[in-house]
């Protein structure tokens, strides 16, 4: 069965959390060249403003995937972790 990643939000919950599980270090990304976090993120959490020279990460919407952590080749993170428990993305594949 082949999901696509647009209707995953239809089946999909978010208990958020007031402290974000993603941090970057905006000086990093201001100076990476590929900003590929913006391309990969199958919830487009990642925005690049090319006026302010910002990234912004939005955690409302992380699907938790990991694929902004892989496709990083900056590391920019200041921290990448699963949301405390209770919190983040709650799937309901029926």
């Amino acid at each position: 069965m082949k999901i696509n990643p647009d209707e995953i939000f239809d089946s999909t919950s978010f208990n958020i959390d007031r402290d974000p599980h993603i941090q970057l270090n905006e000086e990093i990304c201001r100076r990476c060249p590929q900003r590929a976090c913006t391309n990969c993120c199958p919830a487009r959490c990642y925005n690049w403003d090319e006026e302010a020279q910002k990234m912004t990460f939005v955690h409302d919407g992380c699907l938790e995937c990991g694929t902004c952590y892989v496709v990083c080749g900056q590391d920019a993170f200041t921290r990448w972790r699963y949301p405390r428990g209770g919190f983040g993305v709650a799937y309901r594949m029926t």
